[in-house]
């Protein structure tokens, strides 16, 4: 009978073309891995030629996660034939903020090993660098592009901030972040704190933590179109 595969999460850098954010063990379960399930074929094949994989990027089986399910569940089923599959997100740890963990259940339920490996995250980055509670705290995605309703989520994850003390973090795409920090410092009371964590581990990295108050005599036309995560306390 075949053993089964594994499903490894291989992590890839925040910051692009940063291999040396990845540790040793990461690398050398890359570069033992020929069958890939990815969120974006063009962004893992770079990853993965920068990470200098000793078999050449066109004899590597890679797959891009797709709305067919059939799709997926087709290749994932080389799994059941022996083989490793590695599963790589956009950026950072697959599985979290991330279409990777439809493939880490579908994995459980067929009694496939799953192993994470060890990367970086640019969600726990901005906790850690924040300052803010890292014993509770909410990662809440996306927030709506409408700005009434985008006023009414940042108004609910301040009060949350109040009664339980945990730390809300939520992300935009990176044209519309001159929209989300103008709404935050009309929207956010004048002490509720703010982290805006930018363009982590990048040599441009910026964190900055301060109260609404502050920030309202900060210049903030510098965050246009640089990713940020951002964080209220």
């Amino acid at each position: 009978m075949t053993n089964k595969g594994r499903l490894l999460l291989i992590p890839c850098p925040v910051s692009e073309g940063k291999i040396e954010s990845l540790s040793a063990e990461t690398l050398r379960a890359l570069h033992q891995t020929t069958y890939f399930i990815v969120e974006r074929a063009k962004t893992a094949r770079h990853f993965i030629k920068n990470s200098n994989h000793p078999i050449a990027i066109s004899l590597l089986n890679i797959h891009e996660i797709c709305s067919d399910k059939g799709e997926n569940i087709t290749f994932l089923n080389f799994l059941k034939e022996g083989h490793d599959i590695g599963v790589i997100s956009e950026a950072g740890c697959p599985g979290v903020a991330d279409p990777g963990s439809e493939m880490v259940a579908w994995a459980h339920q067929n009694g496939i090993k799953v192993v994470p490996l060890i990367g970086p995250s640019s969600i726990l980055l901005a906790v850690m660098a924040s300052g803010f509670s890292g014993q509770s705290f909410a990662f809440n995605g996306y927030l709506s592009n409408k700005k009434s309703e985008l006023i009414q989520q940042l108004k609910q994850l301040e009060i949350k901030v109040k009664k339980s003390g945990q730390t809300q973090v939520f992300m935009e795409t990176p044209y519309r972040n001159g929209f989300m920090v103008e709404t935050c410092l009309q929207t956010l009371e004048a002490h509720t704190k703010l982290c805006i964590a930018c363009d982590i581990n990048c040599e441009s990295e910026d964190i900055k933590t301060m109260t609404v108050q502050q920030w309202k005599k900060e210049i903030t036309t510098s965050y246009h179109k640089r990713l940020c995560i951002f964080l209220l306390w």
